[in-house]
């Protein structure tokens, strides 16, 4: 049996889809799994065990042929796509006869129907994505873990970069925390002020004797070096790193706290406890496998989808350091949901 799933970006959607696939291989051992990725996103599924071949130019698929074809992808180029290439079966969304976006069965109807019904999306709904998406292709979630992982040299690098900051990380029982203070352009509402993640930083240290690491990418290169001159306590900020040589930074932590960010995609892709706030996302589609909490706003607002905030986040200066911190104790002391 040839599958083909079809899920472009961005990379915590596509990290988070992965799930699917040991459910695919437990229905279909003898199958042949093919992934359509953006170019973008590839590093997030190489060298995936379960992946027999994975593409990232849709104009491969014109001479290959499928029992099943998947797109859980709402993008032009992924309706394009799944519309495009031969299959025998083909699920998730598509388009319809007269070129719009469209579920192909009745099994994606709900996935389709949380695009475009606010309501729906953000008071009504209870299932996760991966519930989701395990039922747009007809199968029942079971709790089925992100397949990602750091891969050896990953690891040796997260060891030895980190020595430089003078922590090892087999020394001792000190706690880790990493503090990811990056949110994307794609929504407001996922950032902390700079003195928020400070004052977090200073309550790590000083309450629970913990080395804090800040956490990010190219983006947050000059975010985080504000952060650490707002500091009063010591903290370490790690730099911007590949995806792999991130993640295995993030899985030399204890506890990771983040928004609703790649980050703590990473964080639960690696099996690390994590804190995740939220603002303009909404937090009922996000699964932490009982390894986490969520400190969810408030504000009337929130959710919102909003790229830009007219009230200048409110949400997020209304989530307080303490009130993470307070989660993070939680956490750290088993209280989970």
């Amino acid at each position: 049996m040839k599958i083909l799933i079809v899920k472009l970006g961005a990379m915590g959607d596509v990290l988070r889809t992965t799930p699917l696939l040991t459910e695919l291989k437990r229905q279909y051992p003898e199958a042949r799994i093919d992934w359509l990725v953006d170019k973008a996103c590839r590093e997030a599924l190489d060298r995936n065990p379960l992946i027999d071949r994975l593409l990232d130019d849709p104009g491969s698929l014109k001479n290959g042929a499928y029992d099943l074809a998947m797109n859980f992808d709402k993008e032009d180029a992924a309706l394009e796509a799944i519309m495009a290439v031969s299959a025998k079966k083909k699920m998730g969304f598509g388009r319809s006869g007269e070129g719009k976006l469209c579920p192909l069965d009745e099994r994606s109807a709900y996935a389709y129907r949380l695009g475009i019904d606010d309501a729906l999306k953000f008071r009504q709904n209870t299932k996760t994505y991966q519930e989701i998406t395990f039922e747009q292709a007809g199968l029942k979630f079971k709790g089925e873990e992100y397949v990602f992982a750091p891969q050896i040299e990953d690891l040796d690098f997260a060891r030895l970069h980190l020595k430089t900051f003078g922590v090892g990380l087999s020394s001792g029982p000190r706690l880790i925390v990493g503090i990811n203070t990056g949110s994307g352009k794609r929504f407001a509402g996922k950032k902390l002020p700079a003195e928020s993640y400070a004052e977090l930083a200073r309550l790590f240290y000083k309450d629970l004797g913990a080395t804090v690491f800040l956490l990010g990418g190219e983006e947050e290169v000059a975010w985080n070096q504000r952060i650490e001159r707002l500091c009063e306590t010591p903290v370490f900020n790690t730099g911007s790193h590949t995806l792999r040589r991130f993640a295995a930074i993030v899985k030399a932590c204890d506890l990771v706290i983040s928004g609703d960010t790649i980050a703590m995609h990473i964080a639960i892709a690696v099996r690390v406890p994590v804190v995740v706030f939220f603002g303009s996302t909404s937090a009922s589609e996000i699964e932490l496998y009982g390894r986490g909490r969520k400190v969810v706003s408030k504000i009337p607002c929130a959710p919102c989808y909003l790229k830009n905030c007219p009230i200048g986040e409110k949400c997020m200066k209304e989530t307080t350091a303490g009130m993470i911190f307070d989660a993070a104790r939680e956490v750290l002391a088993g209280v989970v949901s």
